[in-house]
């Protein structure tokens, strides 16, 4: 007889984030029961129909609109809210990462609202069956590892998943690159398939965790597979202790550093001196050669996507599907579709590849890729740096991609490659843009602000921004300028490489010159955890990549190009770069 579940119902809207589900602020802990009273605690009112505050312990069947989950990699989120006491989750169509990190922990969710009561509202009782209807659409085999538990349960029962190769047909970049990592001669999309993990990236918010897990699972004296493949750096919440008195995060690195010796992990960055990472992994790992074309990278972090701008396929996981690659090597993936994005035209001057992918996400919105591999293509590509690869791939996860893929490595799509959908952009007239708060498809041409934005903090960093032509962009039209009196400007580089490349090339004396503060690197203020986190009240204009409510702290985040960051430091209100380049 199939189980029930009966409890209350709490409703929310589309595109509700992981940083809504969970704050950043709160998943510095491998104590995992203290994130139940803060799950959706920063939900943004225009996704809470009913304007009632979720309250922990009192709902028990959560029920989403569309994109449930975007955002961040982290499996906190769906741990939040059961934890919460959510035992399952009904919504039209998840973020694949949450999805996935739902199932990987034997949390049921469903897509099918035909099982739901008409008129439906938060508060009501409901009873829900998890039978064949409520997993309608489902792959068998993410419903029996639901069932079973999770996927470490699943793995660890021996059951035998088929991989066949699918029938001859033409295949995508990314579709290439995961038959040859599932040692298959095709792969289709709908396919799941054991694929080998060429590298696996991590950081100090989950390595702890899935420590935990892989030694509960497998005995405190299992040794990983094959340590080549993990790459860790400590780079998230090293600086928290910098802007406030928050001391676990050196805890999260501690714990880090204890697995990395315990393993002796090869290519593993611990902290190079007290609130300094070597770099934000993202930049960090393509900078030391350690990611190679061609190849699947995953990691615990959802803009693991920017490796795509090096030929990989590669994609954000949660902490249990980095255990059990830890454990095998191997991950479950199911083939995407994808979608061809041909980039027309060369950019204009005091234009950037940041100003790019904020204009293509203000057309497809955060829902215009979900669960797809972007390809990118055409004439443009000629034009565009391995950093102008890297700020586009970044941020196609906000349009729900799993990838986004440049050709540059050996392999190539076929000619008659199948594609969900083929879109064309041309970026010959191209203007300055401007995401809003709060999303990041909210953008919008810098020209078409009709009246002055305020701002409190200039902040050119992150994995998107931080890259030594984005620092070089900031300081070619901040040089000769100083920061607007009552105005923070902030920057800081992704990797300690571009910091002495930085120096080397003058950018740093420009900057300082003018009244500029230099922080070492961090992900830093992106995700709240570093100077520059906003105080309520305060407006940002961030080089990041999401300006989700709450996500940079208390304030509101506008996302712009690292030139657009600088100009408007100087005007102290978001200013167009171009007429600094003149």
């Amino acid at each position: 007889m199939a189980k029930k579940i009966r409890g209350k119902v709490f409703i929310v809207g589309n595109d509700v984030n992981t940083d809504e589900i969970i704050p950043a602020r709160h998943c510095t802990t491998t104590d995992l029961d203290t994130l139940g009273p803060h799950a959706l605690e920063d939900l943004h009112e225009s996704k809470n129909p009913a304007k009632i505050p979720f309250k922990a312990g009192e709902y028990t069947i959560m029920i989403a609109g569309d994109n449930f989950g975007c955002g961040s990699s982290r499996e906190v989120a769906p741990l939040a809210l059961r934890k919460a006491g959510i035992e399952a989750v009904i919504a039209p169509s998840f973020a694949r990462i949450f999805y996935r990190n739902s199932i990987n922990m034997g949390l049921p969710n469903s897509k099918n609202l035909d099982i739901l009561p008409s008129k439906v509202k938060t508060g009501d009782v409901i009873e829900v069956e998890l039978n064949d209807d409520f997993y309608q659409g489902m792959a068998s085999v993410h419903r029996q590892i639901t069932e079973m538990g999770g996927l470490t349960a699943f793995n660890q029962s021996g059951t035998n998943v088929a991989q066949p190769s699918a029938p001859q047909r033409p295949m995508t970049l990314s579709e290439k690159i995961l038959a040859k990592a599932a040692g298959i001669d095709y792969v289709k999309p709908g396919m799941t398939v054991y694929a080998e993990v060429d590298r696996v990236i991590t950081h100090e918010l989950t390595l702890p965790v899935a420590a935990d897990q892989l030694y509960r699972a497998y005995g405190k004296n299992f040794r990983v597979r094959d340590p080549e493949k993990i790459l860790f750096v400590a780079d998230h919440t090293i600086q928290i202790p910098l802007i406030r008195d928050d001391w676990h995060s050196q805890q999260m690195v501690q714990k880090a550093s204890v697995f990395v010796k315990e393993q002796q992990l090869p290519n593993a960055f611990l902290p190079p001196a007290p609130f300094v990472s070597h770099g934000i992994c993202h930049v960090l790992f393509p900078e030391k050669g350690l990611i190679r074309p061609d190849t699947l990278v995953v990691g615990t972090d959802s803009h693991t996507c920017t490796h795509g701008a090096f030929g990989c396929y590669a994609f954000g996981i949660g902490n249990t599907d980095l255990t059990e690659i830890m454990a095998s090597g191997r991950l479950l993936v199911d083939v995407p579709e994808t979608m061809l994005v041909e980039i027309n035209g060369k950019l204009p001057k005091g234009v950037y590849a940041k100003d790019v992918i904020l204009y293509i996400l203000s057309e497809v919105t955060m829902n215009g890729f979900t669960n797809c591999v972007v390809e990118f293509t055409g004439p443009a590509l000629e034009h565009f740096t391995a950093d102008d690869r890297s700020t586009i791939a970044n941020m196609t996860v906000e349009g729900g991609a799993n990838c986004g893929i440049f050709p540059v490595g050996m392999l190539r799509s076929d000619s008659d490659a199948i594609y969900k959908d083929r879109m064309s952009f041309d970026i010959s007239n191209l203007v300055p843009y401007v995401a809003k708060p709060f999303k990041p498809d909210n953008g919008v041409p810098i020209t078409e602000f009709k009246r002055s934005v305020r701002i409190d903090v200039s902040w050119v960093g992150s994995c998107t921004g931080g890259k030594i032509e984005d620092v070089a962009a900031a300081a070619k039209v901040f040089k000769g300028h100083f920061v607007k009196k009552g105005n923070k400007f902030i920057v800081s580089p992704s990797t300690l490489g571009v910091w002495e490349e930085a120096g080397r090339q003058g950018y740093f004396r420009w900057l300082l010159e003018g009244g500029a503060e230099l922080i070492p690197p961090s992900c830093g203020a992106c995700i709240a955890m570093g100077p520059g986190t906003l105080r309520e009240g305060q407006v940002g204009v961030f080089s990041s990549n999401r300006n989700f409510k709450g996500r940079s702290g208390l304030g509101a985040v506008y996302l712009a190009s690292p030139a657009t960051v600088a100009a408007s430091a100087i005007n102290g209100k978001l200013t167009d770069p171009r007429e600094f380049l003149n």
